[in-house]
């Protein structure tokens, strides 16, 4: 076993960066966290990657506002098999306050605690409430529970073994609070430091990301968050979980294969009755997803606590002809691009498939003598988008230019862009406005420069309709 030390209160102020969880509902300022959260009753925690277990010692200096009730009370987690402090988990917590205004510790089965220690009644009985609280657990599995009020002598409770859980992932805090105490907890002094228990090093997930997100189902419908293995290796999804920023969902075991897609998704019965053409085989059914809002929000895969892949989306991602984005997925060009786009109207989403908005070059048996060449060159902006392809010498410096008729300018699809060798950009039909362009025919002027310093031109004619 290995002695590990976490002390978090640095002299720095980025100390958040450390934690996750609701970081937003907390300020870090002079060696103090403080809960600054909305006003309204709810909960919030902050946790941290930590292996502490066995011959271990963890401490903090707790500050209440008030006398602690059920309604206003600190969770410590000294250990947890997740970093999200709100899901069933396995692992122990000293709570500060509860019914009995007092100091425990507990051990959590799931969603139950087990009492193993407690002060007596009413300890904490006058506001403000200052608590220094030390756990030790030793080699022979007895965990010993210490405070001490204020600047007094520090008091031990009686010692219980108990050895059911001897390995870590991460330690925090979790505050319940009502509407008035939403800025009346206070933490510092925190410190973990003891022993790891041995356990197999598992690689770092990499390669994984988000695909297409159904965040507005239809009525009676199901959200759905389609994750990407762009590896040559399958990826364990156990690993893994999906948030919304403030919940997270622990996915089950389920090994995705290279290069493969799934769909994870509460119900995949309702999911495939509502898009019969999508890819069954790759669902993955869950209890439940975050709860993702239908206007705007936030969706992350995690592992270990680290953020894999994230998505800010929003209503205005979709297509600008689009009239109702209810049961339409947003879809990623490529894994490679953090370019989102409506799913073609004539899918509205494609769980666990390819996405119909994939950014692919044309067939390699068809071909083209050209730079620069269109992937089609008519389309319904409603349903699709035009992709510019190029193969040119790799540096060359390229702008271009989406003209109509009158040869006015409407849209500037590159500006003095670096290219690689081979890649592509796109246009959706709007204006530089973002307003939907009227039908007809439109030119695409493209201006590039080689490293050579030689300055070529080529127009494409392009045809948008309905």
């Amino acid at each position: 076993m290995k002695k590990m030390l976490f002390l978090w209160l640095m002299l720095q102020p980025f100390v958040l960066l450390a934690w996750q969880g609701d970081v937003s509902y907390f300020q870090y300022n002079n060696g103090l966290f403080t809960l600054n959260a909305p006003a309204v009753a709810d909960t919030a925690y902050i946790a941290t990657p930590c292996s502490v277990a066995v011959n271990a010692q963890w401490q903090a200096t707790i500050l209440l506002q008030y006398v602690p009730s059920s309604a206003n009370v600190v969770r410590m987690y000294l250990m947890a098999d997740t970093s999200c402090l709100t899901s069933p988990l396995q692992g122990y917590y000293v709570q500060v306050g509860g019914a009995q205004k007092t100091i425990s510790l507990y051990r959590q089965d799931g969603t139950k605690g087990h009492l193993l220690l407690t002060a007596p009644q009413d300890v904490l009985w006058q506001a403000p409430v200052q608590v220094h609280v030390r756990v030790s657990r030793l080699l022979d599995m007895r965990w010993r529970l210490q405070y001490a009020l204020g600047n007094g002598i520090w008091v031990e409770t009686d010692s219980v073994t108990d050895a059911t859980y001897t390995q870590n992932k991460a330690w925090g805090l979790w505050c319940k609070y009502t509407k008035t105490r939403n800025q009346a907890f206070a933490f510092s002094n925190l410190e973990a430091v003891g022993d790891t228990c041995a356990t197999p090093v598992l690689e770092p997930i990499t390669d994984l990301y988000l695909s297409e997100v159904l965040y507005n189902p239809f009525p009676g419908g199901v959200d759905f968050v389609e994750l990407y293995n762009a590896s040559h290796d399958a990826i364990a999804l156990g690993r893994c979980e999906i948030s919304n920023g403030k919940k997270s969902v622990k996915l089950p075991q389920y090994e995705l294969g290279p290069h493969a897609y799934v769909a994870v998704t509460p119900s995949d019965s309702i999911l495939l009755e509502q898009y019969p053409e999508s890819c069954f085989d790759h669902f993955l059914q869950v209890p439940s997803l975050p709860n993702f809002v239908n206007d705007s929000g936030k969706v992350y895969v995690l592992s270990s606590g680290q953020v894999l892949d994230s998505l800010c989306y929003s209503d205005k991602m979709h297509h600008a002809y689009l009239n109702d984005t209810e049961g339409v997925s947003l879809e990623r060009e490529s894994h490679n691009k953090a370019v989102w786009f409506s799913a073609a109207s004539t899918v509205l989403a494609t769980p666990g498939c390819e996405n119909s908005q994939a950014d692919r070059l044309p067939n390699p048996v068809l071909p083209t003598d050209k730079p620069f060449w269109l992937s089609n060159g008519w389309f319904a902006p409603q349903e699709q988008y035009v992709s510019l392809f190029h193969q040119v010498e790799a540096g060359s410096i390229a702008n271009a230019w989406v003209y109509n008729l009158q040869g006015v300018s409407v849209y500037q699809l590159y500006n003095n862009a670096l290219l690689s060798a081979s890649g592509s950009t796109y246009w959706d039909g709007r204006d530089s406005a973002g307003n939907p362009c009227e039908e007809g025919i439109y030119v695409i002027a493209i201006e590039w420069i080689t490293t050579l310093g030689e300055t070529k031109r080529l127009k494409i004619p392009v045809a948008l309709g309905r």
